[in-house]
């Protein structure tokens, strides 16, 4: 691994220093012992330009390339303010005699996991706890045993806690607050955690992006499932027509747009994509489709993932949504497939819980559905979905699966 991360600031050219968590092949410090060594006083902080780059984070590729994402010194801070506010984060205060405990199994390579869990949680003087890798018996034993209040997490974790039955009620007898990000969150699976856990748990759905940090958090006092929350202070929002660029009411889909003083300074040696991006106003285009309504922001799909049928435009998230209502489907993932007369046609790949039919499948959508989201591209099923290290699903290798397989 070393290597290779020495192979890559290569090729970006970027001249950075390497350490590792263990002995070096390349001679590299090693970072436990430079912090257990107790014979050489802490470097003074340096000075730093607010605007030169802090940290170099890549997208999630989910959809394309992932792109390196320059990120200022003063993106951080600012996003940092932003959120720690008591209208905004559901944290208790740290005192000398309380320290919240914090749940958060997240790569700090993500930007969930480096900013919102690891950097926010030092700002806020709150204790984190976390694992090397999501394991669903781990999870529940730290619940239980650090008796974990705070609880961060991505749908297929929630989705677990909600459905599998080896997670009881006493499990979750200590967590008041749930949050929930990083991929589109089935409300279904927030109202049976809520339904499960033992005491009141509010549930906080948020959004962010790699290019705008946090943007969207529910607010404490305003729990509204099914809404990934409100814009956070100092953070602008619009939904515009994709085609012509037009702002739209409350109540129209559209795609979102953010302005903040927490976005990206550039695509790393990308200035196209960069230009693609954020505008001449300075608005930062998401490429998600979203809708608003009394200030409360939901997110339908990225632009690219609608499945377009006949020229309608479908959803990949609702039906994904609908399918998971169903009580012997543990996970789901929709993609449209190639189709002469229609154009597209959704599929779906299933995990089951229990045993279910594709008969049984169809059977159900057509009592819920209009007759062009049918699931007329088939079903297949499949033991688990391919889906990146915070969990969000990889529609694209969901596409490659097809092609394979018209």
């Amino acid at each position: 691994m070393e290597g290779l991360l020495r192979q890559v600031l290569a090729k970006l050219n970027l001249q950075l220093p390497v350490f590792t968590n263990g002995p070096s092949q390349f001679g590299s410090p090693n970072l436990q012992e430079i912090i257990e060594d107790t014979t050489q006083p802490f470097a003074e902080v340096a000075e730093t330009n607010p605007e030169s780059i802090a940290m170099m984070l890549y997208s999630s590729g989910t959809t394309g390339k992932p792109k390196g994402v320059a990120l200022s010194h003063r993106a951080f801070t600012n996003n940092m303010v932003m959120f720690a506010q008591p209208h905004t984060f559901a944290y208790r205060d740290t005192s000398a005699e309380y320290q919240e405990n914090i749940l958060g199994i997240m790569p700090f390579y993500h930007i969930y996991g480096t900013h919102v869990i690891n950097m926010l949680n030092m700002y806020m003087g709150a204790k984190t706890i976390s694992l090397p890798a999501f394991t669903p018996k781990d999870l529940i034993r730290i619940i239980r045993d650090f008796k974990v209040e705070v609880v961060h997490l991505v749908p297929p974790m929630l989705n677990f806690l909600s459905k599998s039955e080896a997670v009881t009620s006493r499990d979750l007898a200590s967590m008041r607050v749930a949050m929930c990000a990083a991929a589109p969150v089935p409300p279904s699976s927030a109202l049976a955690l809520k339904e499960k856990a033992p005491n009141p748990v509010l549930f906080q759905e948020g959004f962010g992006m790699t290019e705008a940090l946090g943007t969207h958090l529910t607010p404490p006092d305003q729990e509204r499932i099914g809404y990934c929350g409100k814009l956070v202070s100092n953070v602008e929002g619009k939904v515009i027509d994709i085609e012509t660029g037009e702002a739209l009411p409350e109540g129209q889909r559209g795609e979102m747009c953010l302005r903040s003083p927490s976005m990206m300074s550039y695509y790393h040696n990308n200035p196209k994509a960069t230009a693609e991006t954020i505008d001449s106003e300075g608005w930062l285009h998401t490429g998600d489709v979203a809708v608003h309504e009394d200030g409360f922001f939901s997110i339908v799909d990225r632009i690219k993932e609608l499945i377009k049928v006949k020229g309608y435009q479908v959803s990949p998230s609702e039906l994904e949504e609908e399918l998971l209502k169903h009580p012997a489907v543990m996970d789901v993932g929709v993609v449209g497939v190639e189709d002469e007369r229609a154009g597209e046609l959704p599929r779906a790949y299933v995990v089951r819980k229990t045993q279910i039919t594709t008969e049984d499948i169809m059977d159900y959508m057509k009592e819920r559905l209009a007759p062009y989201k049918q699931l007329k591209g088939g079903i297949r099923f499949l033991d688990a979905l391919p889906k990146n290290a915070t969990g969000k699903l990889l529609r694209r290798e969901l596409k490659e699966m097809a092609a394979q397989d018209p």
